[in-house]
């Protein structure tokens, strides 16, 4: 003789709902689950962003030998920065929006009230391996009768995204791109 319990009705079809309930949400499974149960997914990690210690500042001297104080045209440093990170292309690629200020003060053998200071963007991994580097050139002009000037350069990075990678698995290194000179000059 077969019992009908109602109770155990209910309860094997609420096992049954549940998995399509899940399965039946658009957009994605981490997204899904995290707003099934009130909450928002955490928010995907930008790029670490780092100035190459030893490349945050740059002594230009004016030609020839000489390397003293009265020689310097230019030195530069780059100052803090900011930005931001945005998942684009169905979270394939980010793009990183960067802005830095370079600063400049003019020295004793300045021609010119401006410099072109040469730095780069390299995109690294967590490893440490560089897949991907620009050089890019700022000219910073000092009014005349003043010894220093800042600009503030924005840019603009895209980093595609493969296999399960997030932008935590990568670090943007901005530095001055120094000659062999300036790099022994800075050790």
């Amino acid at each position: 003789m077969s019992f009908f319990n109602p109770i155990q009705t209910y309860l094997r079809a609420g096992i049954l709902a549940v998995p399509l309930l899940i399965t039946s949400c658009s957009g994605s499974i981490d997204t899904d689950v995290f707003s099934f149960f009130g909450k928002s997914a955490p928010p995907l990690p930008c790029p670490q962003v780092e100035v190459l210690p030893g490349a945050e500042t740059i002594t230009i001297f004016r030609e020839g030998e000489g390397r003293d104080l009265v020689d310097v045209k230019f030195e530069g440093i780059i100052a803090p920065f900011s930005g931001q990170c945005q998942y684009v292309d169905d979270d394939t690629a980010i793009v990183a929006e960067l802005i830095l200020r370079i600063g400049a003060t003019k020295g004793p053998a300045a021609t010119s009230q401006t410099e072109e200071f040469p730095f780069f963007v390299a995109i690294a991994e967590r490893t440490g391996e560089i897949i991907a580097k620009k050089i890019f050139y700022s000219p910073v002009e000092v009014e005349e009768g003043r010894r220093r000037a800042t600009v503030q350069e924005e840019i603009e990075q895209r980093i595609p995204l493969t296999g399960l990678k997030t932008g935590g698995d990568y670090v943007i290194i901005i530095g001055f791109q120094l000659t062999r000179e300036q790099m022994e000059l800075q050790s």
